[in-house]
């Protein structure tokens, strides 16, 4: 383990610093994206079920931390602080520097960590025999076989019956202005049809503030004023800290109560969840509605209405 965590914390450096990036033989190129996916789908899961030790770990790292320190007067003991804590609260800049290096990551894995269970086969000449691709005849599998965590998360925020037949979940991000242009249309549904679930999952990555925005709503949903804070920033003309802090004071909320659950496990674990989750189902866009498992492109109040009504 020690290997890769050294080897997360070089490729990071270089995604941080040079931004310059190896590559590793391509003679087969059927072969090595099977083995790229299968890597990546592999450390994807592991880094979300072990975020919080390799975060503080990589932060410990000697190289990493040493780096870094010739460019700033700042402390080891300081700046090895700063790291932790920043990676901790933005993960996705180790599942970025994943994506972006898996193959580095992938002969490290082969050479010295044989027993992942990644049953990964040496690039030669012979070709691969093809395995099952169920996505292929359904294109909702991926969905349907993380549907569960997706539907029973049990720290994302959700309205409705928590057993509900129907269950209609969105990928949002409230910096997203199509997410905005929906969310009223959310509200009508969920006046609409008050059996059916509707599971809230934040994504943060189309503004600065978009973390804390996440973060908040979590904390908001604890506390019982998921809905109407929600509500409320989305319809930010000017969305940062300090404007979703008052949408907090409107809604009889205590700014430094908040803040302070923020940074407890369980919502830092959650918001890392929803993102990785995310990844792992290739969600690239925002806003994404899933009912029932199956991706849904409508967006008008009518078409999501008819979709409900369909699996009733």
């Amino acid at each position: 383990m020690s290997t890769l965590l050294k080897a997360i914390s070089v490729i990071l450096l270089a995604s941080v610093g040079t931004m310059s990036t190896m590559y590793f033989c391509q003679e087969c190129p059927k072969k090595e994206a099977k083995l790229q996916q299968k890597i990546k789908n592999e450390v994807s899961r592991y880094v979300e079920q072990n975020s919080e030790t390799i975060f503080e770990k990589i932060a410990k790292t000697e190289n990493f931390a040493s780096t870094i320190q010739n460019f700033t007067p700042t402390s080891e003991d300081n700046l090895k602080q700063a790291i932790n804590e920043y990676l901790t609260a933005h993960p996705e800049v180790v599942s970025s520097a994943i994506g972006d290096h898996i193959n580095e990551i992938a002969e490290i894995l082969k050479k010295d960590l044989p027993n992942l269970n990644l049953n990964v086969q040496e690039t030669n000449n012979e070709e691969p025999k093809e395995e099952a691709k169920p996505t292929e005849n359904n294109p909702n599998q991926k969905y349907l076989d993380q549907w569960e965590k997706l539907s029973q998360n049990p720290v994302a925020p959700y309205v409705g019956p928590q057993d509900a037949k129907i269950t209609v979940v969105e990928f949002f991000d409230f910096a997203c202005g199509h997410c905005r242009t929906l969310a009223p249309t959310m509200a009508e549904l969920m006046k609409r049809n008050p059996d059916v679930k509707f599971v809230f999952l934040p994504l943060y990555f189309m503004s600065e503030h978009s973390p804390y925005a996440s973060k908040v709503s979590f904390a908001a949903f604890q506390k019982g004023k998921f809905l109407p804070v929600f509500e409320g920033i989305m319809t930010l003309p000017n969305m940062n800290e300090e404007t979703i802090n008052q949408i907090l004071t409107d809604e009889g909320l205590d700014v430094k109560e908040i803040k302070t659950m923020i940074e407890e496990k369980e919502i830092r674990r959650g918001v890392q969840e929803v993102d990785a989750i995310s990844q792992v189902l290739g969600i690239n866009g925002v806003p994404m509605l899933l009912i029932n498992g199956e991706e849904f492109y409508g967006r008008s109040l009518e078409d999501i209405q008819n979709m409900i009504n369909s699996k009733k």
